[in-house]
């Protein structure tokens, strides 16, 4: 669950590397060749994932790559554009991701990395209550009383905060979150993506999802171990 993600993300580094080269910070030579080499990485490590080899190493270059990408990459589109609520989502994603490579790397300093996982949730729970209309989509279309459901996702996610690091059942709420972020993708973008398979923002924002949950199921995996 954790490796598909990463495969996809590599074959969009490939097939859209004009684009994913513009997000390489222009101080940085050979701007390209950095969009397919990201990708390259991305695919070796999905596919380690999947196979069960090397998976420790895989993820804890991941995680460094994931630091990179927070530090140089983010920065480029929230320092422009501050307001903008997806900007800000997909940062906090993505630290929450980094910490779930760190997780699967290793078993060591597992508190630390399971704040890194959970604290960010926070914001992207707050955001429900804003309706960022990146967060708000995450209630299908189809769904009656968006308002409500977005202030239900929104008090789960900051619930399950605290469930992950104050309570005894850190490993089942981490657990819980899992299938919740998971039910949640695919009753988004399920029918987006069938509806318009071509689209590669859909596919991005769904395998990112994904890739949360499957986070949280990596983060039960290290409690109490």
């Amino acid at each position: 669950m954790f490796g598909i993600p990463w495969i996809v993300f590599a074959i969009q580094h490939y097939m859209y590397a004009d684009f994913v080269s513009t997000l390489v910070p222009a101080y940085m030579p050979w701007r390209l060749f950095w969009a397919y080499f990201t990708g390259t990485a991305m695919l070796a490590a999905g596919v380690s994932f999947i196979i069960g080899r090397q998976v420790q190493l895989a993820a804890f270059l991941l995680g460094c790559l994931m630091i990179l990408y927070l530090l140089m990459v983010h920065p480029l589109l929230i320092l422009p554009e501050p307001q903008v609520g997806q900007h800000w989502m997909r940062f906090f994603q993505d630290i929450a991701i980094m910490a779930a490579c760190f997780a699967l790397a290793s078993s060591r300093r597992k508190v630390i990395v399971r704040y890194c996982y959970a604290l960010p949730f926070i914001i992207l729970g707050a955001q429900h209550f804003t309706h960022n209309a990146s967060m708000t989509a995450k209630v299908p279309d189809w769904a009656p009383l968006q308002y409500f459901w977005d202030y239900v996702i929104g008090l789960t996610l900051i619930g399950a905060v605290y469930g992950m690091l104050f309570t005894s059942r850190k490993r089942w709420t981490a657990g819980t979150l899992g299938i919740i972020l998971t039910v949640l993708a695919l009753l988004r973008h399920v029918p987006l993506m069938i509806k318009d398979p071509h689209n590669p923002v859909e596919w991005t924002g769904a395998f990112l999802d994904i890739a949360l949950a499957a986070g949280a199921f990596i983060i039960a995996e290290t409690v109490d171990r």
